[in-house]
Protein backbone atom coordinates (compact mmCIF):
# COMPACT_ATOMS: atom_id res chain seq x y z
CA UNK A 1 0.00 0.00 0.00
CA UNK A 2 1.34 3.46 -0.86
CA UNK A 3 2.27 5.75 2.01
CA UNK A 4 2.28 9.54 2.34
CA UNK A 5 5.43 11.39 3.29
CA UNK A 6 4.98 14.44 5.51
CA UNK A 7 8.39 16.07 5.87
CA UNK A 8 9.01 19.39 7.58
CA UNK A 9 11.70 21.73 6.24
CA UNK A 10 12.93 24.83 8.08
CA UNK A 11 14.29 27.81 6.17
CA UNK A 12 17.60 28.89 7.63
CA UNK A 13 17.65 32.30 9.36
CA UNK A 14 17.65 35.10 6.82
CA UNK A 15 16.40 32.85 4.01
CA UNK A 16 13.09 33.59 2.26
CA UNK A 17 11.25 31.98 -0.60
CA UNK A 18 11.93 35.07 -2.68
CA UNK A 19 15.40 33.62 -3.36
CA UNK A 20 15.49 32.59 -7.05
CA UNK A 21 18.19 30.00 -6.34
CA UNK A 22 16.20 28.40 -3.53
CA UNK A 23 13.04 28.27 -5.63
CA UNK A 24 14.93 26.75 -8.54
CA UNK A 25 16.52 24.12 -6.29
CA UNK A 26 13.18 23.26 -4.66
CA UNK A 27 11.58 22.96 -8.09
CA UNK A 28 14.38 20.65 -9.21
CA UNK A 29 14.00 18.58 -6.04
CA UNK A 30 10.28 18.13 -6.68
CA UNK A 31 11.00 17.03 -10.26
CA UNK A 32 13.50 14.43 -9.02
CA UNK A 33 11.02 13.10 -6.43
CA UNK A 34 8.18 12.92 -8.94
CA UNK A 35 10.33 11.20 -11.58
CA UNK A 36 11.61 8.69 -9.02
CA UNK A 37 8.15 7.79 -7.69
CA UNK A 38 5.95 8.61 -10.70
CA UNK A 39 3.70 10.38 -8.17
CA UNK A 40 2.78 14.00 -7.42
CA UNK A 41 4.53 15.99 -4.68
CA UNK A 42 3.46 19.26 -3.06
CA UNK A 43 5.15 22.01 -1.05
CA UNK A 44 3.00 23.70 1.59
CA UNK A 45 3.92 26.70 3.74
CA UNK A 46 2.81 27.14 7.33
CA UNK A 47 0.78 30.33 7.72
CA UNK A 48 1.74 31.16 11.31
CA UNK A 49 5.44 30.48 10.67
CA UNK A 50 6.37 30.94 6.99
CA UNK A 51 9.85 29.51 7.63
CA UNK A 52 8.22 26.06 7.95
CA UNK A 53 7.71 24.23 4.66
CA UNK A 54 6.02 20.83 4.37
CA UNK A 55 6.77 18.26 1.68
CA UNK A 56 3.70 16.13 0.99
CA UNK A 57 4.17 13.23 -1.41
CA UNK A 58 3.59 9.55 -1.98
CA UNK A 59 5.90 6.54 -2.01
CA UNK A 60 5.28 2.96 -3.02
CA UNK A 61 6.32 1.90 0.48
CA UNK A 62 8.25 3.02 3.55
CA UNK A 63 11.12 0.82 2.38
CA UNK A 64 11.28 2.56 -1.01
CA UNK A 65 11.71 5.96 0.62
CA UNK A 66 13.91 5.11 3.60
CA UNK A 67 16.12 2.37 2.17
CA UNK A 68 16.15 3.05 -1.57
CA UNK A 69 15.83 6.80 -2.07
CA UNK A 70 17.27 8.44 1.06
CA UNK A 71 20.73 6.80 0.77
CA UNK A 72 20.78 7.34 -3.01
CA UNK A 73 23.14 9.67 -4.87
CA UNK A 74 20.10 11.57 -6.19
CA UNK A 75 18.94 12.44 -2.69
CA UNK A 76 22.42 13.32 -1.46
CA UNK A 77 22.79 15.73 -4.38
CA UNK A 78 19.45 17.36 -3.53
CA UNK A 79 20.43 17.80 0.12
CA UNK A 80 23.73 19.31 -0.95
CA UNK A 81 21.99 21.82 -3.24
CA UNK A 82 19.67 22.92 -0.42
CA UNK A 83 21.99 22.78 2.60
CA UNK A 84 22.57 26.55 2.72
CA UNK A 85 18.83 27.30 2.62
CA UNK A 86 17.00 24.65 4.64
CA UNK A 87 17.31 22.09 7.41
CA UNK A 88 15.20 18.93 7.43
CA UNK A 89 13.32 18.16 10.65
CA UNK A 90 14.63 14.92 12.10
CA UNK A 91 11.08 13.72 12.78
CA UNK A 92 10.37 12.53 9.24
CA UNK A 93 6.77 11.29 9.16
CA UNK A 94 5.05 8.71 6.98
CA UNK A 95 1.31 8.07 7.05
CA UNK A 96 -0.40 4.78 6.16
CA UNK A 97 -2.69 6.44 3.65
CA UNK A 98 -2.34 7.03 -0.11
CA UNK A 99 -2.57 10.55 -1.46
CA UNK A 100 -5.81 9.63 -3.22
CA UNK A 101 -7.53 9.50 0.20
CA UNK A 102 -6.29 12.95 1.22
CA UNK A 103 -7.95 16.27 0.24
CA UNK A 104 -5.13 17.45 -2.03
CA UNK A 105 -5.57 19.51 -5.22
CA UNK A 106 -5.58 17.31 -8.31
CA UNK A 107 -7.21 19.00 -11.28
CA UNK A 108 -5.53 21.96 -12.95
CA UNK A 109 -8.41 24.15 -11.78
CA UNK A 110 -7.91 23.05 -8.16
CA UNK A 111 -4.16 23.58 -8.44
CA UNK A 112 -4.57 27.03 -9.91
CA UNK A 113 -6.93 28.12 -7.14
CA UNK A 114 -4.54 26.77 -4.54
CA UNK A 115 -1.58 28.52 -6.17
CA UNK A 116 -3.47 31.80 -5.92
CA UNK A 117 -3.79 31.24 -2.17
CA UNK A 118 -7.54 30.64 -2.30
CA UNK A 119 -7.39 27.43 -0.27
CA UNK A 120 -6.22 26.60 3.24
CA UNK A 121 -5.46 23.22 4.80
CA UNK A 122 -5.30 22.26 8.48
CA UNK A 123 -2.72 19.63 9.45
CA UNK A 124 -3.63 18.14 12.82
CA UNK A 125 -1.52 15.69 14.81
CA UNK A 126 -3.49 13.65 17.37
CA UNK A 127 -1.38 11.91 20.02
CA UNK A 128 -3.42 8.95 21.25
CA UNK A 129 -3.75 7.85 24.87
CA UNK A 130 -2.32 4.44 25.74
CA UNK A 131 -4.75 1.65 24.90
CA UNK A 132 -7.12 3.95 22.98
CA UNK A 133 -6.02 3.32 19.40
CA UNK A 134 -8.92 1.04 18.43
CA UNK A 135 -11.49 3.32 20.03
CA UNK A 136 -9.98 6.32 18.24
CA UNK A 137 -10.19 4.50 14.90
CA UNK A 138 -13.93 4.06 15.42
CA UNK A 139 -14.34 7.71 16.37
CA UNK A 140 -12.26 9.03 13.49
CA UNK A 141 -14.36 7.05 10.99
CA UNK A 142 -17.54 8.47 12.51
CA UNK A 143 -16.04 11.96 12.54
CA UNK A 144 -15.12 11.77 8.83
CA UNK A 145 -18.67 10.69 7.99
CA UNK A 146 -20.11 13.50 10.09
CA UNK A 147 -17.85 16.19 8.60
CA UNK A 148 -18.37 14.85 5.06
CA UNK A 149 -15.87 15.83 2.36
CA UNK A 150 -12.56 17.60 2.77
CA UNK A 151 -10.87 15.47 5.42
CA UNK A 152 -8.49 12.52 5.30
CA UNK A 153 -5.71 11.09 7.39
CA UNK A 154 -3.61 8.17 8.53
CA UNK A 155 -1.44 6.71 11.26
CA UNK A 156 2.24 7.59 11.52
CA UNK A 157 4.21 4.45 10.64
CA UNK A 158 7.85 3.49 11.10
CA UNK A 159 7.99 4.93 14.61
CA UNK A 160 10.40 3.64 17.24
CA UNK A 161 9.32 1.18 19.91
CA UNK A 162 7.72 2.93 22.86
CA UNK A 163 6.71 6.05 20.92
CA UNK A 164 3.11 7.25 21.12
CA UNK A 165 0.56 6.40 18.45
CA UNK A 166 -0.04 9.51 16.32
CA UNK A 167 -2.82 10.05 13.78
CA UNK A 168 -2.55 12.95 11.30
CA UNK A 169 -5.48 14.54 9.48
CA UNK A 170 -5.68 17.05 6.64
CA UNK A 171 -8.73 19.31 6.46
CA UNK A 172 -9.28 21.22 3.23
CA UNK A 173 -11.22 24.48 3.06
CA UNK A 174 -12.44 25.72 -0.31
CA UNK A 175 -11.49 29.30 0.49
CA UNK A 176 -9.73 31.22 3.21
CA UNK A 177 -13.07 32.85 4.05
CA UNK A 178 -14.66 29.42 4.51
CA UNK A 179 -11.98 28.48 6.99
CA UNK A 180 -12.45 31.71 8.92
CA UNK A 181 -16.21 31.08 9.10
CA UNK A 182 -16.33 27.35 9.71
CA UNK A 183 -12.85 25.91 10.08
CA UNK A 184 -12.17 26.63 13.71
CA UNK A 185 -15.60 25.33 14.67
CA UNK A 186 -15.09 22.09 12.76
CA UNK A 187 -11.68 21.62 14.34
CA UNK A 188 -13.20 22.09 17.79
CA UNK A 189 -15.97 19.65 16.87
CA UNK A 190 -13.40 17.09 15.73
CA UNK A 191 -11.38 17.52 18.91
CA UNK A 192 -14.50 17.13 21.05
CA UNK A 193 -15.56 14.07 19.08
CA UNK A 194 -12.25 12.27 19.68
CA UNK A 195 -11.31 13.91 22.98
CA UNK A 196 -11.63 10.88 25.25
CA UNK A 197 -8.98 9.05 23.21
CA UNK A 198 -6.57 11.93 22.60
CA UNK A 199 -3.73 12.96 24.88
CA UNK A 200 -3.10 16.15 22.92
CA UNK A 201 -3.47 17.59 19.45
CA UNK A 202 -1.52 20.13 17.46
CA UNK A 203 -3.01 22.09 14.55
CA UNK A 204 -1.06 23.95 11.86
CA UNK A 205 -2.52 25.78 8.87
CA UNK A 206 -0.85 25.77 5.48
CA UNK A 207 -1.15 27.07 1.93
CA UNK A 208 0.13 25.47 -1.26
CA UNK A 209 3.37 26.91 -2.59
CA UNK A 210 3.57 27.65 -6.30
CA UNK A 211 6.81 25.76 -6.82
Amino acid sequence: MPITELALLHLTPGTTLSSPTLRANLSHAKTVLQNYTNRTFYYMQQISDPSCIYVVGEWESLDQHMNDFIPSADNQALLESLKDYITVDSNLEHLDVPNAELPLPRSEEELERARRGEQVWSITHYTIKAGKREAFEVQIREMKEKLEDGVGGGWCVGKNEGEDDVFVTLFAWRTVAEYELFGKGKEREASAYTGECVERNDVKHVRLLDI
